[in-house]
């Protein structure tokens, strides 16, 4: 259990979040730790659900964590279920923006599930934001109330974000019951051999928005073009932008970029570096990497 000031909205009250009437079921309560502000009066327009699963991939965590930083920079609440993988990444994004982030969970607000949960449970209440839940303080999580706090994150916000699932798992009834909401659903689209790319391909098949970046997200959420986010980068050297080019068609490691290029190892790992350092790349402790939202000039 994890210390926090607690308190309850009931459906009655004016600072009930707005989305959760829309729920044939709206909890009778929503009972919440951290701060009230962050939840009450809560539009779904000024929210943005990012979900997906647990055993994410790094790139998916990265997508993940970008998207939320981003969107969080912009005003937009982001939405999550503080679970392993995808829903961490995206409560570290928002956080790492100043932004707030809301943590929706299947106990009671001050349980921090899973335990090793705890820190970030912490560090979401203490920068503003908060946790929240339909069953009383205290409360231990109980297997039905997963699918059930699904439903919760989904009639939040005007935008449910799919990044990295399977075809069958809870991220996709996240998704499910969005769409029971007439909220739209969006999702980043991953790889077909992947089988974490198996739900959200899935979804965009069946008519799922796709999201390159958070600009895609607020342009379906506050409408086209009416907050800017999508920055470009300073401009590129030759050996920069054509290593940048190799990273987006697929080569995650020095010696795969070297080998695209033909050109000197030594070269292609100070280029990587320098395009980490410009914000345009990104690294994982296994030394893959992967390009960031960040656009270059002349780039669509």
């Amino acid at each position: 259990m994890t210390a926090g000031p607690s308190w309850a909205l009931a459906r009655e009250d004016a600072a009930y979040p707005a989305g959760l009437h829309d729920l044939d079921d709206a909890p009778p309560a929503l009972f919440g730790a951290g701060s009230l502000n962050a939840v009450a009066g809560l539009e779904p327009s000024a929210c943005v659900t990012i979900v997906g699963a647990r055993r994410a991939t790094p790139y998916g965590r990265g997508v993940a964590e970008e998207l939320a930083r981003d969107l969080a920079a912009a005003g937009l609440v982001v939405v999550s279920g503080m679970a392993y993988g995808i829903d961490s990444a995206a409560h570290r994004g928002a956080i790492a923006a100043n932004g707030t982030t809301v943590a929706v969970l299947a106990g009671g607000p001050d349980v921090a599930y899973p335990p090793s949960a705890r820190r970030l449970h912490r560090e979401i209440l203490s920068s503003g934001g908060a946790a929240v839940a339909e069953v009383e303080p205290g409360t231990t999580p109980v297997r039905w109330g997963f699918p059930a706090r699904n439903r919760l994150m989904a009639a939040l916000a005007a935008v449910t974000v799919v990044v990295e699932a399977a075809e069958r798992s809870g991220t996709r009834h996240t998704a499910d019951a969005a769409e029971r909401l007439h909220r739209t659903v969006a999702v980043v689209p991953g790889p077909v051999t992947s089988p974490l790319s198996a739900g959200p391909n899935a979804l965009l098949f069946d008519g799922a928005a796709p999201v390159r970046d958070a600009q895609d997200v607020l342009d379906l959420t506050l409408g086209v073009g009416v907050v800017s986010v999508r920055s470009l980068g300073p401009a590129l050297e030759p050996d920069l932008a054509a290593a940048l080019a190799a990273l987006a068609d697929g080569a995650a490691t020095c010696d795969a970029v070297t080998a695209r290029l033909g050109a000197a190892a030594d070269r292609v790992a100070v280029a990587l570096a320098r395009l980490e350092l410009l914000g345009y790349a990104r690294a994982d402790g296994a030394g893959r990497y992967a390009r960031t939202g960040l656009r270059a000039p002349g780039e669509g």
